[in-house]
């Protein structure tokens, strides 16, 4: 079985790649907002009569399902999340549910605080003994939650519990490596692995996060033989003539269908690290050559990875032409694109879209400092461009700039004055202990979304660290 975070995330494609998938949804949306509205339906009785059947009759499924649908035409996201989460207090079995409402509280509320005590709720009031398999899944998937949030050390209790409730399941010792890798735990994380690939030879996972792990150890010839070695075993699931799970059947029918295969061409990247860090540059452009054939998707993206490594081996002038390069190819795909006064105010310097490197914050920080920090004294850039500027200096422990100039995006942008922004700095300025930097970011984002469980417990925890 794969490792849960596969299962999760299968496909890690870039952000440039998905916003324009969706910049021709957004601007459909856009139009329809622009026309004439239609008198909107007043559907208050309805959902008056649903919440009344629920609490008359709390596992009255069809109620629950007719008040979502009315919810999700709303967009009314809070209230949906909501309601998932007073059925499954009623019904903690329903881990469809249970799926919904996580999606919800990190995808479109920015709670998951709310989804982590849900989960708690549904596991104590369910018996792995009646579905070993969801309860597993709930259980493990809950303890990323909690890593993300860095409840490290409940995270890592669960983890190691499942090692022992399915002690020869190859997937649940990766993610136990996964978590121990994410907690500074490296060398704890090695035999995890290893104990992963020897349950399990046929899945690429584990060799990449030994791999990974072993290039931060300083280990380089280990670490390209296990990345030489995932990728044998990724060609062998998705090129030989047979896959041996389902999920390898699915991931093979969507590569097949979309020619882009983001995984592989990960992997490849990755393996470049390994040869610059050995100074095999040959070897370490041709991985980039490889990743870019094996998704081209991210070609520019790429390119802008093959210009970092030309300056890092003295190359200047292929750097500077290959930059020339990409920025053409981001002007010719945006021509194509239709557009309007409020997408350019967001997308005036599209090349910090397709700087992003999967996995490199800190080269991606690089990139895009490099490209906006010398047009900031031109006072042209967007409120996105500095709020990106701004992270971007974070991300290379730069506070007092990171603050600055995010907050000046954030306040010259009314559309960009709310409460996700002011958390994803104030976040960001906590990673770089300043604490009084962090505490006025969460408490506006609390301030205006006092609902919002996650922005209260990170206000009052900042908040309590600075009074100790």
């Amino acid at each position: 079985m794969p490792s849960l975070q596969k299962l999760v995330c299968p496909i890690g494609f870039s952000i440039a790649i998905l916003f324009l998938t969706i910049l021709p949804l957004v601007l459909t949306a856009q139009k329809a907002h622009n026309a004439p509205s239609p008198k909107p339906i007043d559907d208050s009785t309805k959902q008056m009569q649903l919440r009344f059947r629920l609490e008359s009759n709390p596992h009255d499924k069809q109620a629950h399902v007719e008040l979502i649908k009315i919810l999700k035409a709303k967009y009314a996201f809070r209230p949906e999340m909501e309601e998932d989460g007073s059925w499954l207090r009623n019904n903690p079995d329903d881990y469809w549910v249970e799926i919904e409402m996580r999606s919800l509280a990190t995808t479109a509320v920015n709670d998951p605080e709310y989804a982590i005590a849900i989960d708690h709720f549904v596991l104590a009031h369910t018996k792995r003994i009646d579905d070993p398999k969801d309860y597993d899944f709930t259980n493990e998937r809950l303890a990323f939650a909690l890593l993300d949030r860095n409840h490290n050390i409940e995270a890592l209790e669960i983890l190691k519990r499942a090692t022992i409730d399915n002690p020869d399941d190859a997937g649940v010792w990766e993610n136990l490596g996964d978590a121990q890798a994410r907690t500074g735990q490296l060398s704890q994380s090695i035999p995890s692995y290893r104990k992963s690939i020897e349950l399990d030879s046929n899945q690429e996972g584990p060799h990449q996060g030994l791999a990974n792990v072993l290039f931060k150890l300083g280990q380089y010839a280990d670490a390209e033989t296990e990345f030489t070695a995932a990728i044998s075993v990724y060609n062998a699931q998705y090129h030989g003539s047979v896959s041996t799970d389902t999920f390898h059947m699915m991931m093979k029918q969507i590569q097949e269908a979309t020619h882009n295969e983001p995984t592989l061409a990960n992997l490849h990247r990755q393996l470049s690290y390994v040869y610059m860090a050995e100074q095999k540059y040959d070897k370490a452009f041709a991985e980039i050559d490889a990743a870019a054939v094996s998704n081209p998707n991210d070609k520019i993206n790429y390119d802008y990875f093959r210009a970092s490594m030309y300056e890092k081996t003295g190359l200047l002038d292929n750097a500077k032409a290959i930059r020339i390069l990409a920025h053409n190819e981001i002007q010719d795909l945006f021509k194509k694109e239709p557009r309007n006064a409020e997408m350019d105010a967001m997308i005036s310097y599209p090349d910090i879209l397709f700087m992003e490197i999967e996995d490199d914050k800190q080269a991606s920080a690089h990139e895009i400092i490099a490209f906006l920090e010398p047009l900031l004294a031109t006072g042209t850039l967007k409120p996105m461009d500095l709020i990106s500027l701004g992270l971007a200096y974070c991300n290379i422990g730069r506070p007092a700039d990171c603050k600055n100039v995010a907050e000046a995006g954030i306040h010259s942008g009314k559309k960009l004055n709310t409460p996700t922004f002011h958390h994803n700095l104030a976040q960001a300025l906590l990673d770089n202990q300043d604490l009084r930097g962090a505490l006025e970011h969460f408490q506006e984002a609390y301030e205006h979304d006092p609902q919002n469980m996650t922005y209260r417990m990170d206000y009052e925890a900042t908040k309590r660290q600075i009074e100790q």
